[in-house]
């Protein structure tokens, strides 16, 4: 973590501890300067001295102020914020010697704090402090150059007193949990000044990690590791205790620090003396050619010159309607604007694709960590204010419960339309039979079946069957029959000879759906086949044979993403279906895409057929466990079920032994699932071990070469900072001139945004933001390795329909012949030799994590959640995993309390688009577009903004070719290019515009945590 916020250091004398010797200043003290408003209110400025600074922390402060401790007689004393700079800037500015560097570190430090004071900088006022208002901090920087190896580090430390003047003047105590919590925002806002300042020296940067960390171009890995001790250090002690998260690699670093000691600064120089005369050299060239670095003047205003032509004819595009996303020429002439232009729409993309609505601070962050430098955090504020102001960022009603949240226009208008269709489809649909028919029918057929349907399940059946509305939705509990209504209706159907179709979005439903007569189809291949393009779909007859007059049911409709639903109900209505029935839980886990659907229909009052009993769980102390988790009442529901939640320190473990005490005949009817990736990998692991050690898994081992998907957004995949020689680009559909099928990714150039694909002996290079952005049917895979043993219990993670293989299919591995694996599946069984494709799409199937356990249904479960998992440990995830099982289920967990803490604060629900604007709703219920007060057609809505997207990508994507030229080409070169931007047609086509931002200029990531403190 760049900047990492800390309790402060140096015990009971942080101002000697913080005073500490540098190498490169050589002196005992090192560099250091007051900040903050209120450090200037106090005259409070220049020099830190070490008594004034004991004074301050201690809450005596210049003038006689004096901030009292709180009520239980203690006072924090404050805390720090460290600054850290990219290893290879640290190795310009201390082996290279380049002090203009050290000296933009110090100005990026300043100018980040400037803005994190201005942005969260807080005071309590009013009685008890039950008001925030904006308060003037007082704030010590450290600057220091040695890492505790004493390696060169350049960082700050950054020491904020707990003091702050409020506007009256008067001053308090610090409110300082934005500072905190927001400290990966501010090493956003760091990196991207840092940047700007190195790119003003004439260094080349490239983003290498999350949010916006970098290093500069042209100092080689090997140097960067030659000086990163520490590092080294904290990566070989991981490796020793098995672990790899950033957080346990965090917790070392914290642990396993030296103390810093005196005369450290003398062995620093000794040490690196010796390093540079290996690695010196190259050091020494990137410093020089960064002086060198620079174009003529001349050069510098052809460069306005060609610009300002391109935004006139960008500007012109959008006809009388000014351009949202550009202030106007004088400031798109400068690079840092355009910059912060892309870095924005590049947020907005990637955040969008995967959530209806984002907090305005995720965006700052989404963006800071995509930006080409000259982009800074005031300048991409900046942009977000413009995109809200042309109306296509919409905020929440300002003082709401959604005030600090964005959308956008085009996933509003996708809203608008999805509530269209079932709103237009209410009494529209002839029904399949009349009611009597229908209600004899269903009665018939549970009969046959020896049960009879509860009232909830006739009237859900008869709404399906004997209902109007050409869109029904079913709200079905976990455990609530779904599936076994399923049936029942597809047998009354069969019976009046009418077609069924049961679409899914998970590839595992289908498994587990299979063999009971249905006909079915994987959404994915659905949308994929007769998907729209610009909202438009096209009949023919085979979409005709899939759907045309035929009941469609949508499982698990609460995982499906809002451009998914609206799409398919596009299909829906020009392939002529009789009626579309989602199902499913509201309340369980949400799409992995943008939007959620099913619950907005049914919030704005939809028809909706309801089955709330639960027939899953077979004592009424399950039952009544999931009522209280769809309730979000987790502390309740761990409550009664008492012992059945156990607390142990290592709960991964305590699971495994759980499950390995069980007897091995008794193992098939238990579900091992955890909350998340990390914690399946610990699980499975260890229940592998204690299976070969008991003989349940034969002795020989097969090692087979698979490959991980990086589950990567679309803006994410446009980048050459994701890509890396190895992996392998997966083309589900002809796009970007590549045909469907597999390539190795042989290469990447992250200077020219290029990479260097193979397949069946041929080399091509391509250009990762050729991918459209709104597009889909791509992937990148990492490869990995997976050891596969007689009695593993396997899964496909890809498919192969002419052997009945899709995602998700699982087997168990019966016998191992050489090289061949013997697979035995619950349909048929498989053997895959050492050449077969699908070889490299098998993975581990005895531990399931969350997404792959929604929908499936078990007899007993065992269940791992951790505590410090905040981000997965939501209401819905909890709702999930305490539903799986019917006889009996256990949770293993390493913090009660704090896990029943964390899911109850995490609804783990996004608030939809059209939640972010209740104003603009008129008495007919739709609502209005935010810029034109008009209700357009969706796919005019959707145009309009991919345009202005496309076409700002497209002029960042000139101006970065160009600049990219040799020096001595480049006044030529632009010249003809301003030329043709002058005589180039006033009114692109939309086509046009599109073809344009195929040439996004795309910034490059290789590294990603910095760890010498």
């Amino acid at each position: 973590m760049t900047v990492r916020p800390a309790k402060l250091a140096g015990g009971g004398d942080p101002a000697s501890y913080y005073a500490a010797d540098n190498y490169y200043t050589g002196e005992q003290e090192g560099l250091s300067v007051w900040g903050g408003e209120g450090a200037a209110a106090l005259g409070l400025s220049g020099h830190v001295e070490a008594g004034v600074f004991t004074a301050v922390l201690e809450g005596r402060l210049p003038g006689d102020v004096t901030i009292a401790a709180g009520g239980n007689g203690r006072r924090s004393k404050g805390f720090e914020l460290t600054f850290n700079a990219p290893k290879s800037v640290s190795l310009v500015a201390l082996i290279g010697s380049d002090a203009r560097v050290v000296a933009a570190h110090a100005r990026a430090v300043s100018a980040t704090m400037a803005w994190a004071e201005a942005r969260f900088g807080q005071a309590r006022v009013g009685k008890a402090g039950a008001v925030i208002e904006p308060g003037g901090l007082v704030y010590a920087g450290f600057q220091h150059d040695l890492s505790r190896k004493l390696d060169p580090h350049l960082h700050t430390h950054v020491v904020i007193a707990n003091a702050a003047q409020r506007r009256d003047g008067t001053w308090v105590a610090l409110h300082n949990p934005a500072l905190w919590k927001q400290s990966s925002l501010i090493g956003a806002a760091y990196h991207a000044e840092l940047r700007a300042e190195l790119g003003k020296l004439g260094y080349g940067t490239e983003i290498n990690g999350k949010h916006g960390q970098f290093d500069i171009v042209g100092i080689p890995r090997g140097v960067i590791e030659a000086f990163s001790a520490r590092r080294e250090e904290i990566l070989r002690k991981a490796d020793e205790l098995g672990l790899s998260s950033p957080r346990a690699m965090e917790a070392i670093a914290v642990r396993s620090r030296d103390a810093k000691q005196a005369g450290d600064a003398e062995a620093a120089r000794a040490l690196w003396a010796e390093k540079a005369l290996v690695h010196g050299e190259r050091v020494r060239a990137v410093v020089d050619a960064a002086r060198d670095m620079g174009l003529p003047r001349s050069v510098r205003g052809t460069v306005r010159e060609w610009g300002t032509a391109l935004i006139e004819r960008v500007t012109q595009a959008f006809g009388p309607r000014s351009e949202p996303l550009l202030r106007g020429l004088d400031d798109v002439r400068r690079g840092g604007d355009l910059a912060s232009a892309y870095a924005v729409a590049a947020g907005v993309r990637h955040l969008g694709e995967r959530t209806a609505s984002f907090r305005h601070d995720d965006l700052m962050t989404a963006s800071l960590g995509m930006a080409e430098k000259g982009a800074t955090v005031r300048t991409i504020e900046a942009r977000i204010d413009a995109l809200q102001a042309a109306g296509i960022l919409i905020a929440g009603p300002r003082g709401g419960m959604h005030a600090d949240r964005l959308t956008t226009r085009d996933i509003l208008a996708t809203e608008k339309a999805i509530l269209k269709a079932v709103r237009d489809g209410v009494g529209s649909a002839t029904p399949i039979l009349d009611g009597a028919a229908a209600k004899d029918a269903l009665t018939r057929a549970a009969e046959a079946r020896g049960v009879t349907l509860a009232d909830e399940q006739r009237h859900a059946g008869l709404a399906m069957l004997a209902g109007d509305n050409s869109i029904q939705l079913v709200q079905g509990d976990a455990g609530s029959g779904k599936s076994f209504l399923f049936e029942i209706v597809a047998a009354v159907c069969a019976e009046a000879g009418v077609g069924m179709l049961v679409l899914v979005p998970q590839n595992k439903l289908m498994e587990e759906m299979g063999g009971r007569g249905f006909e079915m189809r994987s959404l994915a291949s659905v949308l994929q086949a007769h998907g729209d393009r610009g909202d438009r779909v096209r009949g023919n007859e085979a979409l005709s044979a899939l759907v045309q007059g035929k009941l469609v049911v949508l499982e698990e409709a609460s995982m499906v993403s809002s451009r998914q639903f609206a799409a398919l109900t596009r299909i829906m209505a020009v392939g002529g279906a009789a009626k579309l029935v989602p199902v499913g839980d509201m309340k369980q886990i949400s799409a992995p895409g943008a939007g959620r659907p099913f619950a907005l229909l049914q919030g704005a009052g939809m028809p909706t057929a309801r089955l709330s009993e639960n027939r899953r769980q077979q004592t009424d102390t399950l039952r009544e466990a999931a009522m209280l988790a769809r309730q979000g009442r987790v502390g309740d529901a761990f409550a009664l079920l008492g012992d059945r939640v156990r607390e142990n320190t290592d709960p991964a473990a305590a699971a495994v032994a759980h499950y390995l005490a069980v007897a091995p005949d008794e193992r098939d009817r238990i579900a091992l699932l955890t909350s998340g990736h990390a914690l399946r990998e610990a699980v499975l692991g260890a229940v592998r071990d204690g299976l070969l050690e008991e003989g349940a898994l034969g002795p020989d081992a097969v090692t087979l070469k698979v490959w991980d998907n990086l589950n990567l957004t679309r803006e994410e995949l446009r980048q050459t900072r994701h890509w890396a020689p190895g992996m392998q680009l997966d083309i589900y559909r002809h796009q970007a001139g590549l045909v469907p099928g597999s390539y190795a990714v042989a290469g990447v150039d992250a200077v020219r945004g290029t990479v260097e694909l193979a397949r069946d002996g041929a080399t091509r290079v391509f250009t990762p933001g050729w991918l459209h952005h709104a597009g889909q049917g791509a992937a990148l895979s990492v490869p990995d390795t997976i050891e596969v043993r007689e009695g593993d219990r396997l899964i496909f993670t890809g498919g192969d329909t002419s052997r009945g293989i899709v995602n998700g299919t699982a087997v168990t591995v019966e016998r191992i012949e050489g090289d061949s694996l013997h697979l035995s599946g619950r349909a048929r069984d498989h053997v895959i030799g050492p050449d077969d494709p699908m070889r490299e799409r098998l993975g581990h199937g005895a531990v399931l994590n969350m997404h792959r356990a929604q929908g499936i249904t078990v007899d007993r479960a065992i269940t791992v959640m951790d505590s410090h998992d905040r981000l997965l440990n939501s209401q819905s995830l909890y709702y999930v995993l305490q539903t799986r099982a019917r006889e009996d289920m256990v949770l293993h967990t390493d913090d009660r309390a704090a896990l029943v803490e964390a899911i109850e604060t995490h609804r783990g629900d996004v608030p939809h688009a059209l939640d972010l604007a209740p104003e603009r709703t008129p008495p007919s219920g739709e609502r209005l577009d935010a810029v034109t007060d008009e209700l357009p057609r969706p796919e005019q809505a959707v145009d309009r903004d991919a345009a202005l997207l496309d076409v700002m990508s497209a002029a960042l994507t000139a101006i970065g070719e160009n600049l990219r030229q040799p020096q001595l080409e480049q006044p030529d070169a632009l010249a003809a290019v301003a030329s043709d931007q002058r005589t180039a047609p006033a009114r692109p086509t939309h086509h046009e515009r599109l073809e344009l931002a195929r040439k996004d200029l795309e910034p490059e990531i290789s590294y990603d945590y910095d760890m010498d403190m």
